[in-house]
């Protein structure tokens, strides 16, 4: 086992987000059999004790890659974190995947949370939760995977470097953007990279100022549903630029796709995918909390922090393009 002051933080977190989220989801299951109970202040008491919970949870996703780094230099053959993902590569796998899941609903629950308690909104507090409810069990599992990926990690595996897997080309990114795209993709890619956030942007200015009308719900969810949809495309074209354009050029290594890499040779990736992942998720939160809340009774109450929240992801989508922009042009 390896042992360092960041594997032992991820340690103790895991093991007390796994006692806490096991209490608030059966403190969660004992609110919906008594359902009368759920307005009282036992209820009031388990939402706010889950906003602290969640909100330190999320704070969580990135220093699980710091504590991946810290282990660089302890396994032999590592040269970045791929290398440390390399040790338990299906275990390490999951939990790449489960953890933004896991941050895309925690942050939808909490932006509902601090609405409907702004609004003074009790209609959606069944909803809350069972989708907190659902949180909790992803938790569980994110947690018991901490635990055993952390302390089962050793010293004694040899793992090879990402040069290989990443670079090669048969890797998946540059096969999925040459059957799209043909052989010399590079260019192809490149504008619809800026083409697709230029659109995801565009429209999403528009479905903001578009005047909508209180009483045709349709109208008003459509925008968004489009948006939405634009998101998980423009999501699909950016990781395969990241790949294949903008890690190469930001690390000044014209043929290496590692974006653990680029987390390591270029500090401010960290918050250039930061924002990126904050724009997005925050069109599928609004789009979400819309459809949850698309009735007579609250529609009109959320309409402006809505707003705000769609101007946050706009912006963030903006700033990140135009941090990408100046490592590649300048």
């Amino acid at each position: 086992m390896l042992f360092n002051p960041f594997s032992l933080t991820i340690l103790f977190f895991a093991l007390i987000s796994l006692v806490i989220a096991l209490c608030g989801g059966l403190a969660a299951l004992r609110g919906l059999k008594n359902r009368h109970t759920l307005l009282d202040r036992k209820m009031d008491l388990l939402f706010l004790s889950a906003s602290i919970f969640l909100t330190a949870r999320l704070c969580s996703y990135p220093f699980f890659y710091v504590a991946l780094q810290s282990f660089v230099k302890d396994i032999e053959g590592a040269m970045c974190i791929y290398g440390v993902t390399q040790v338990i590569p299906n275990l390490c796998g999951f939990l790449e995947i489960i953890k933004p899941i896991i941050f895309f609903f925690t942050g939808g629950w909490l932006i509902l949370h601090y609405l409907t308690r702004q609004c003074k909104i009790e209609s959606l507090f069944l909803k809350k939760l069972i989708f907190f409810l659902f949180i909790s069990f992803l938790v569980i599992i994110d947690s018991a995977g901490d635990l055993l990926f952390f302390l089962m990690m050793n010293s004694d595996t040899t793992v090879r470097c990402c040069t290989l897997p990443l670079d090669s080309p048969h890797r998946l990114s540059a096969t999925i953007c040459k059957q799209l795209l043909g052989r010399h993709y590079e260019k192809p890619l490149f504008f619809i990279y800026y083409l697709s956030n230029f659109i995801l942007a565009g429209g999403a200015w528009y479905a903001l100022l578009a005047k909508k009308s209180g009483t045709k719900q349709d109208r008003q969810k459509r925008p968004f549903i489009l948006i939405f949809i634009l998101g998980l495309i423009n999501f699909f074209i950016t990781g395969l630029a990241m790949f294949e354009i903008i890690a190469p050029r930001m690390m000044h290594l014209p043929y290496h796709h590692c974006p653990y890499c680029l987390l390591q040779y270029v500090p401010d990736s960290f918050i250039i995918l930061g924002l990126f992942m904050l724009g997005t998720f925050g069109l599928g939160w609004t789009f979400g909390i819309k459809i949850v809340t698309i009735n007579e009774d609250t529609a009109g109450k959320l309409t402006f922090p809505l707003n705000r929240l769609y101007l946050f992801s706009i912006s963030s989508l903006i700033i990140s393009l135009a941090m990408v922009t100046f490592h590649l042009f300048l």
